[in-house]
């Protein structure tokens, strides 16, 4: 119990997010065949194979705010399928601290995208952060994030074909 407590403040000090449970974590592995995570980047919203990278991106939220305080929820569909594209174009145009990061980035074309200033836009809304509306306002508006992500993944896989590493994991 002492030993887990200091894990936990140790985390809590250092502004680490927490601990990685490699069973659970490569459990949950979408490419299990290409090799085991061994780590996350250290803001943990991106796990996969050592030397491969993830291109990064958030929307602020803000800017989809009407003047009547409604979420334009059209504006940020298409933004949320723009900015997939524009950083799949961009796996192609990056440049990578190492050979071995540039192959894994080519072979598995890792997207991430996720949103900033949840709270101001709650605060501007109305809506107070611990409050249960707000709390369904995030899970609406990251729901339709990652469908969106993977309805535009799945249309870009159908034009340009899979990533090369896909039938490794096919099943």
């Amino acid at each position: 119990k002492d030993l887990w407590h200091q894990i936990a403040e140790a985390s809590w000090f250092c502004a680490d997010p927490g601990l990685q449970f490699d069973d659970t974590i490569n459990s949950w592995h979408t490419t299990p065949n290409a090799g085991a995570i061994n780590a996350s980047n250290p803001c943990v919203e991106y796990m996969h194979l050592d030397n491969s990278a993830c291109n990064l991106s958030s929307l602020r939220l803000t800017k989809f705010l009407l003047p009547d305080g409604s979420f334009d929820v059209t504006a940020y569909e298409v933004a949320c399928k723009t900015f997939i594209v524009a950083q799949d174009i961009l796996v192609d145009f990056a440049s990578y601290p190492t050979q071995k990061i540039a192959e894994g980035a080519h072979k598995f074309r890792q997207l991430g995208l996720g949103y900033a200033d949840l709270g101001a836009l709650l605060m501007r809304m109305g809506m107070g952060y611990a409050e249960r509306r707000a709390h369904n306002f995030a899970g609406a508006i990251t729901s339709l994030m990652t469908a969106c992500a993977y309805e535009t993944s799945a249309l870009l896989a159908e034009k340009m074909g899979p990533f090369a590493g896909y039938n490794a994991d096919k099943e």
